[in-house]
Formats: structure tokens, C-alpha cells, sequence
């Protein structure tokens, strides 16, 4: 062996060992600090290793990977979901992904790299061990930094799922999928060291692996998690250790202590013992009528539809928002703030129907379990004492996987121990074109293309883009200060570095736009015109990315914010709602936003004189809001949406409809932000339109915004004037002495108000 050859299998060696540790890895100063830093260690840690392994393949032919079934099956999948990415006609969304996901066929290019380096580099079982020994050492370490948060050590790492551990992942979904994988890691070291310390390195490390997978509180980790320890605890006792008697009555007395726990967990769930122990508690939440649940099942449902409209070849990659957008429940909106957006399925077959669809379906569950066939089939001839621990443990390392993904989708910490595994199987499957794979003549023309693109792909796909990721982070934090230019001229700038995060920049240069547009700080002529660009780079976004909703929806709301610019604004955000109700019919926030825009087009209409265009807007909106109201009828903010059309319209006579409703169906509008809102539109009416109704609207409204902040003096000054609207002076100057208890200006103000009470101020006018 040379020494150029040794460097080469040192920089292997090194590359793989730290793509290991890419879970701990945390960077503050990037958007997205737990996903886009890790990402971008994993693809420059495999390009660099790759290189390297390509030469290593040039001057050892040992190290030429064969062409497996496992490299052809992920090759034929990688193909499928390239073509039908590209018949999508959204290549470039299903190529990059974005910065929260940072997936894509970007990142399934380099796995398949990974794979290939990982099947072909390590050869024997004691190489393999090494590796995982390196990634289970590397889950102790995450397990620690969980265990910190568990013991509120926020100095060391604060989680970022409240009480749920989320560790230097982010996520304490993806924390207990990862576990899950180093937990078998583990006991498959466990029976393969020898070495009695180690062992016990070993169980404690399992132990505590196990304690944070329970302290994530993730049901498809914990499922998956008890599942596989289940059979693995009947595999030791009724096979392995068949004839040791006190292994076997152990593992059946622990497996029906686990069952009659589980049973009692769920037959006394309302149980003050279930309910205050977290763990319990989550356990006996898994329901089919559990919010998530329902959430989870609507969403399939959503899929299952897109399915059957392409089920050859799938939507693409990155593209399950469409048949969302199409599909969409109306029962997911609870209210505002709900999560509608759902870029997953959250479930591996429907993720996986949607991105390729049958023919990527297929592909993948044939990557994921025909392996475990082969190492069944191989074990079964050469296995001399007949235990099969090594085909048992990663057969269930696979369904475990397969278990969590029912629930949740892959990310980039699952996806390195799982092609880990992977790559390890294929060592045991049929392999075809070796005199091609063996050959000297693909690794030297892959080389060469490699070293004349690396440059400008390292460019390309992480400097550009990690410079626009941190320039992001500074310009929202500039945003948050004084500095609203700089913040403003800086966004500019970043977006037109043109990366494949626009999406997301405009998206937050909008929200520090908004912001702007409310403070009052701000120069108005600076206002106008950051709202006019704001408006030409929304243009953009919606060129790039036509079929999704949430782009529409986004600029509406802005074009209705900004409006007082140039009222053109409310005409162009409703021709957007008539391209928005074709891709998502049944959103009700479309609706919403749709009921604005043409509500203030009524209003200056109104303000124009011109009552008949006035109505015609007010017409539209009330149809918005009531689409919105029938597509789901439990959502409150419809109703205070309503109720608000039917103030400032003048229709103020049917408002206890709405009202009646919400009583009827239980819903509880009686919180400040809903009666914020209704009481700001019946001041609206009351002022317009005299009418008596509006000002004892605003009086009711108050009053029980009053129940629900009594030290709220703004709340008493409109009830105090509601009365003395009404004619009630005696209401009112009482009101108004209430108001005085809170001194200074108020003081001052209320004995103004009570001497324009006594002068006639607020006395209707005398009819002749």
C-alpha cells in the first residue's frame, strides 16, 4: 500500500467517522440553525470523500463497489422521482428544497454517493462495527444534551419543543427516530464486544438512549421503540438464550409487565396517576380521535385523493402541498394560528405515492426490505449456531423505521444511520455488471468530471447559498432595531443573490415590510415605496412557484395591508383569490382574506359617495365569509370575520344570527381578540351610520371585554360613550366616575367628559 493510497483511505475513514457526529452539530448564527448546518457538513463531508474514493477505486480495485441490488434499486428510484420532478414542471423546488427541509433530490444525490462509498469502502464486519460504534457513541453524546434539557440546564442547550427533549436535533420526533437506530446499534455491539467494561458502556448507554426516546414523548418513536424491544426480548428468551430457563421467564415476565402497564395505562387514562406522569399521559393520548390524529388522518386523506389523480408517477419532489392545496379539509382550520401548511404527508407510503407514486413507492419499500430477504437467505446457509442475532436486529432496525415513518417523515439524521444499515445489508445481496463496476475506465471518467465541476458545485450548492442563509439571520435581526433601512436594503440584497431560498427571504422581507407599514416611526414615503418593491419582488414569487396557495394567500394579505398606497392593490389581491380558489376550493382563510379586500373596496366606494358600487362590494364579502363559515362551521374567526362585514356595511340587524349561531354550536367568542374585533367594527357603524343598534353592540361588546380585563380604562371610555350615545347620562357619568379611579389623564379627561354630558354634547338631535 502506498502512502497516497492511505491518505486517501484516512480521509474515507475521517469523513465517515464525522458524518456520525453531524448530529450535534448546531450552528445560531444560520436560519434554521439545527437542519441547514448539518446538511451542509453532510454534502461537503461527501463530496470531499467521494473525490477521495473515487481515486482510491482508480489505484485499488478491491474498493470498486459492485453494482448491488441495493445501489440499482435506489438508482431506479432516484431516476423515478427525477422524471416525474421533471414532468411536474417544478424541478427546481424538487432539486433544492428549501432551508427548513433541506431535502430534495440535492440531498438524494448525495446519499446514493454515501451509499455507494459506504457498500464499497467497508468490507468486513469489524469495519462495520467501527462505524457504528462512532454513531452510537455519537447518540450518547445527543442523548447527554437531551438529558440537559431534561434537567432544565438551559445554559448547556435549550429545547426548542418545550417539554418534549429535542437535544442539537431541533426536533423531538426526528430525536426519537435517530435513538431508535443507535439503540440496536447498541445491542448488536453489546453481543458482538467481547470486552466486559464495554458492555457495560454499552447497557447504560442503551438505558439512557431509552429513557429520552420515552422523555420526547413521540408516539411513533415510543411505538416503534417498544415494538422492536418487544420482539428482540422474545428473540433473547425463546432463542438465543433458549436454554437458559431463568432468561427465558425473565423476558416473558418483563414482556407481560409491559403489556398489563400498557393496558392499565389506557383502561384508567382520565387516572390522576396517567394524567400527571408525562409519559403515561402522552401514551394514553394515542387515540384515533386525538386532534394530531385526526389532523394525521385528514392529511392522508388529502394524499390518497392527489394519489389517485397521478398514481403512475407521483406529483414530484416537494411537491405534496398540491395535492394538499386541492384536497384541503376544512376541518384542519380550527382557528387562526392552526397549522394548515403541510409540506409532508407525515406517513412514508403517502409521502412516498406522492412524490414518485406507484413506481417510487415500489422502488423504495423494495430499498428498505428486500435486503432483509437476502440476509435472511444468506444467514439461513452459512449460520452455523442457528441464532441469527445480526439478521434479527437490523430486519428490525428497518421496521422500526418503517413504524416511526408512519407517523412522521425522514430527515437528515435518520436518513445517515438508515443508509448506513443499508449500505451494510447490500453486502449481502445479489449483485449484476461487475466486469463494468470492476473496471478502471467509470472511476477514472468520474473523476474526471468530478475534479473539473467541484469548484463550481461547491460554489454553487453551499457557498451561494450558506452566504444568503446568514446574511438572512442578520438583516431579520437589523429588522428588529432602528435600523429598518439597512434591514430593508439588506434584504434586498439577498434576494437578488438568487438561491434557492427565495421563497423563504421574501417571505420574511414581507413580514418586517408589515411590521413597518404599522409602525408609526417610520417615514410614510419610505412606506410607499417599500411597499411598491415589496409588491414587484411578491411577483416573483408567485412566477416561481405558481400552483401554491400559500404564495397567494401571502400576497393578498399583503396587497390588503398596503392597500392605502394604491388601492388598485384590492382589485389585483382579488384577482389572486380567483386563481387561489381554483388550486385550494375548500380553505376558508382564501375566503377570509377575499371578505377583506372586499370590504374595503366598499368602504371607499362609500367614502366616494357611490352606494351602489358600495353594496356590490358588500355583497361579495358577506358571500366570502359565509363560503367561509359553511366550508367549516366551528371556526370563530368566520363569525367575527361576519359579524364585522355586517357593521361596516350597515346590516347590523343581522348579527344576532351569528351570534345565536356561535351559542348554539358552543363555540366561545367571548375571548378579547374576538371581541376586540367586533367592538372596533361596531365603533365603526355607530359612527357611520346612527344607527341605536351599533352603539348597543359597542356597549355589550365592552362590557364584556370589561369581564375580561377590568383594569382595561380604554374598555370603560367606549362604554362610557356608548352610553351617552344611547341617552343613558346617568350610565354614562358613571362610567365615567370609574374612569376618573385611574388618575392622571384619564382623571382629567373623564371630568371633560361629564361636563360635555351636562352640556348637551352627546343629546341626539331635536326632529322638527
Amino acid at each position: 500500500m502506498n502512502d497516497f493510497e492511505k491518505i486517501l483511505k484516512y480521509i474515507i475513514w475521517a469523513g465517515l467517522g464525522t458524518i456520525c457526529f453531524i448530529p450535534l452539530i448546531i450552528g445560531q448564527s444560520f436560519y434554521y440553525p439545527f437542519i441547514v448546518p448539518k446538511t451542509l457538513a453532510f454534502r461537503i463531508i461527501i463530496e470531499i470523500i467521494f473525490m477521495a474514493f473515487l481515486a482510491l477505486c482508480i489505484i485499488n480495485k478491491e474498493y470498486r463497489p459492485k453494482l448491488n441490488l441495493v445501489i440499482i434499486i435506489f438508482f431506479l428510484y432516484l431516476l423515478s422521482v427525477v422524471l416525474s420532478s421533471l414532468l411536474a414542471g417544478t424541478f427546481y423546488d424538487s432539486f433544492w428544497s428549501n432551508n427548513e427541509r433541506s431535502e430534495g433530490l440535492l440531498l438524494l444525490l448525495h446519499l446514493f454517493a454515501f451509499l455507494i462509498i459506504a457498500s464499497g469502502f467497508l468490507k468486513k464486519l469489524k469495519d462495520w462495527l467501527i462505524v457504528f460504534e462512532a454513531s452510537f457513541f455519537s447518540s450518547i453524546l445527543v442523548s447527554f444534551y437531551a438529558l440537559a434539557q431534561f434537567f432544565k440546564f438551559d445554559f448547556v442547550i435549550k429545547t426548542s419543543s418545550g417539554e418534549r427533549l429535542a437535544s442539537t436535533i431541533g426536533n423531538a420526533g426526528y430525536v426519537a427516530g435517530y435513538l431508535v437506530f443507535n439503540i440496536l446499534f447498541g445491542l448488536l455491539l453489546l453481543f458482538c464486544r467481547k470486552n466486559k467494561y464495554l458492555r457495560w458502556y454499552y447497557i447504560l448507554g442503551i438505558m439512557l438512549q431509552i429513557f429520552v426516546v420515552f422523555q420526547t414523548y413521540t408516539r411513533g418513536g415510543i411505538i416503534a421503540l417498544m415494538f422492536v424491544l418487544a420482539v428482540f426480548i422474545l428473540y433473547l428468551g425463546f432463542y438465543y438464550f433458549k436454554t437458559n430457563k431463568t432468561v427465558r421467564y425473565s423476558s416473558l415476565a418483563i414482556l407481560i409487565l409491559i403489556v398489563l402497564l400498557t393496558g392499565l395505562i389506557f383502561i384508567n387514562k382520565n387516572a390522576s396517576w396517567v394524567e400527571n406522569f408525562p409519559i403515561f399521559n402522552r401514551i394514553a393520548s394515542i387515540s384515533l380521535n386525538s386532534s394530531t390524529a385526526q389532523s394525521r388522518l385528514m392529511t392522508w386523506n388529502s394524499a390518497w385523493q392527489g394519489f389517485k389523480e397521478k398514481p403512475i408517477i407521483g406529483y414530484g419532489y416537494e411537491n405534496f402541498y398540491q395535492p394538499f392545496d386541492k384536497y384541503f379539509n376544512p376541518q384542519i382550520y380550527k382557528r387562526s394560528g392552526s397549522i394548515v401548511w403541510f409540506d409532508r404527508a407525515h406517513n412514508i407510503i403517502f409521502d412516498r405515492l406522492i412524490t414518485g407514486g406507484l413506481i417510487g413507492l415500489v422502488l423504495y419499500l423494495g430499498f428498505l426490505l428486500l435486503p432483509i430477504y437476502f440476509i435472511w437467505k444468506y444467514y439461513r446457509k452459512t449460520e452455523q449456531k442457528g441464532k441469527y442475532l445480526i439478521p434479527v436486529l437490523f430486519s428490525l432496525i428497518i421496521v422500526g423505521y418503517i413504524i416511526q415513518n408512519f407517523f412522521i417523515f425522514e430527515a437528515l439524521v435518520t436518513y445517515i444511520p438508515l443508509f448506513l444499515v443499508l449500505a451494510f445489508l447490500s453486502l449481502f445481496t445479489p449483485s449484476w455488471g461487475n466486469k463494468f463496476s470492476q473496471s478502471k475506465q467509470p472511476y477514472l471518467v468520474l473523476i474526471t468530471i468530478f475534479i473539473i465541476a467541484f469548484l463550481p458545485v461547491v460554489f454553487s450548492v453551499n457557498v451561494k447559498p450558506i452566504e444568503a442563509n446568514l446574511e438572512l439571520v442578520k438583516a431579520i435581526n437589523m429588522s428588529t432595531t432602528s435600523e429598518y433601512q439597512t434591514a430593508y436594503y439588506k434584504f434586498i440584497k439577498i434576494i437578488d443573490m438568487n438561491t434557492f431560498g427565495n421563497q423563504e427571504y421574501r417571505q420574511h422581507m414581507a413580514e418586517f415590510i408589515f411590521g413597518s407599514l404599522s409602525n408609526s416611526k417610520v417615514d410614510d414615503n419610505w412606506k410607499a415605496q417599500a411597499a411598491l418593491k415589496m409588491e414587484q419582488v411578491f411577483d416573483k414569487q408567485i412566477e416561481e412557484k405558481p400552483q401554491s396557495v400559500k404564495n397567494y394567500l401571502m400576497v393578498m394579505r399583503f396587497l390588503d395591508q398596503s392597500y392605502s398606497y394604491n388601492i388598485e392593490r384590492l382589485n389585483k389581491s382579488l384577482e389572486l383569490f380567483e386563481k387561489a380558489k381554483v388550486l385550494s376550493p375548500t380553505r376558508p382563510m382564501i375566503y377570509h382574506e377575499a371578505g377583506y379586500a372586499q370590504v374595503y373596496l366598499g368602504i371607499y366606494w362609500l367614502n366616494q359617495k357611490d352606494q351602489q358600487k358600495a353594496d356590490e362590494f358588500f355583497d361579495k364579502a358577506f358571500e366570502s365569509m359565509q363560503k367561509a363559515i359553511d366550508l367549516n362551521p366551528q371556526v370563530i374567526d368566520s363569525y367575527a370575520n361576519m359579524i364585522m362585514i355586517l357593521f361596516v356595511s350597515g346590516r347590523s340587524e343581522q348579527i344576532d344570527n351569528y351570534i345565536n349561531t356561535m351559542e348554539e354550536l358552543k363555540l366561545d367568542y367571548l375571548q378579547k381578540q374576538f371581541l376586540e374585533k367586533m367592538s372596533n367594527s361596531a365603533i365603526y357603524a355607530a359612527k357611520t351610520y346612527k344607527k341605536e343598534s351599533d352603539y348597543k353592540w359597542t356597549l355589550k361588546f365592552y362590557q364584556q371585554l370589561s369581564q375580561i380585563d377590568p383594569q382595561n380604562p380604554n374598555y370603560l371610555i367606549n362604554q362610557a360613550l356608548a352610553y351617552a350615545s344611547l341617552g343613558q347620562k346617568e350610565k354614562a357619568v358613571e362610567a365615567a366616575l370609574k374612569i376618573k379611579e385611574f388618575g392622571g389623564d384619564y382623571a382629567a379627561q373623564a371630568d371633560l367628559f361629564i361636563k360635555d354630558i351636562e352640556a348637551g354634547k352627546y343629546d341626539p338631535p331635536k326632529t322638527k
